[in-house]
């Protein structure tokens, strides 16, 4: 065990109020046990507030809920406070991953000679334009944050991401990049009746359920599941879908409750809206089928979500689109589909067969990960790399 080490983190969300935490949540969460750890909180989100072993730090001028306006207005101020951050608590090292708040970032450690670890968690030049529908501004804003993300990596210590595609497509630009997959807390999740959790969660538990745990957004072809419902019913009367999630800033779940009114589906499918990270696993067990319907073929090559960490920690069968990263893990658990007839005929299977798996995740709990991420950012200070 190293020393104690003083850390700010400079999260890529609202770090105590966005609904959804992210694997930097899971990360310094566990590191404050044993470190002191700061954030900047960036006020975009308004949901419940978490709780958190980090020292919260308020880094928000113009509390505007538009990422856009509020990182680009606020883009002064984050800098200034991220400064003061790293002087007045003697930060030995920062940690972060966003665009123009990740500029600050590096700005302000560059200024004061203390190393970053850049943690590309996504591909942001397609995540930051996913939101947008007009194809001028969608490029406009792919170009201008592929600007400041080459400036950002170019001027960190050290760089790592999430998935052995993200290694090699950065190696393309002429980054190295370190790995630290995706974990799971498997202190929650784990197997559990999934009789019982059906009738937890408000479902017969002689349904079958078909689910989808995560951000309801246009990159999941959700819609394409909708659909598929009729067909499946034809051979497994008692199916259901169950959507557990919530849209953060479009209108998709709108979109997707008036398709299942129009489809006269209602009767089969549930819309929870958005769950407390602890209350996942309930509703995962929940599901006889979970769902990885990926669509954008951008992110299908560098993508690792954390719900396949999730689902597999509780031993689910998985139906994914093919992702690469995702597949090169594998498990029995997995199934592959291409086409909405691969989709029904793999669930036809998992229903007849009644498929069960005991599937060990352990190597990839979030514990394991984020002494992985300490034992980086012991190589940095103790060899005083910069």
């Amino acid at each position: 065990m190293g020393a104690k080490r003083r850390i700010l983190l400079v999260s890529t969300q609202d770090y105590i109020h966005h609904p959804i935490p992210s694997r930097h949540h899971y990360i310094c969460e566990e590191l404050a046990l044993r470190h002191e750890v700061h954030v900047p909180h960036f006020h975009v989100s308004r949901g419940e507030e978490r709780e958190t072993r980090l020292k919260v730090h308020e880094a928000t001028l113009f509390p505007f809920q538009s990422p856009l306006l509020h990182y680009t207005l606020n883009a002064p101020y984050h800098f200034r406070v991220i400064d003061r951050i790293i002087k007045e608590e003697d930060i030995d090292i920062v940690v972060g991953a966003h665009v123009l708040a990740g500029a600050a970032m590096v700005k302000a450690a560059e200024r004061q000679n203390v190393p970053v670890i850049f943690d590309l968690k996504d591909w942001f030049p397609d995540s930051a334009a996913a939101y947008y529908n007009n194809r001028f501004l969608k490029e406009a804003i792919r170009s201008t944050v592929w600007k400041i993300t080459r400036w950002n990596l170019s001027h960190s210590t050290r760089v790592t991401t999430v998935s052995p595609s993200l290694v090699r497509q950065l190696a393309e630009y002429g980054f190295s990049a370190g790995l630290i997959t995706n974990g799971v807390n498997t202190d929650l999740f784990y197997p559990r009746d999934t009789g019982v959790c059906k009738r937890q969660v408000g479902l017969d538990s002689e349904s079958f359920v078909i689910g989808f745990a995560g951000s309801v957004e246009r990159w999941y072809a959700i819609d394409q599941l909708i659909r598929m419902l009729p067909e499946i019913r034809s051979f497994c009367p008692e199916v259901h879908l169950l959507i557990v999630g919530g849209s953060l800033f479009t209108d998709y779940i709108d979109e997707l409750k008036v398709l299942v009114a129009s489809l006269n589906l209602d009767d089969m499918v549930t819309f929870t809206g958005g769950k407390r990270y602890d209350e996942l696993p309930l509703y995962m067990n929940a599901m006889d089928v979970c769902t990885i319907p990926l669509s954008p073929p951008q992110w299908v090559q560098i993508a690792l979500p954390n719900k396949f960490f999730e689902y597999s920690a509780c031993s689910r069968p998985i139906l994914s689109t093919p992702i690469p990263d995702v597949e090169a893990i594998g498990g029995p658990h997995l199934h592959i589909y291409r086409s909405p007839d691969e989709f029904v005929n793999t669930v036809r299977r998992i229903y007849l067969e009644r498929l069960e798996y005991t599937i060990d995740f352990s190597r990839f709990s979030w514990k394991r990960k984020a002494a992985e991420f300490e034992t980086v950012i012991e190589e940095i200070l103790s060899g005083e790399e910069r």
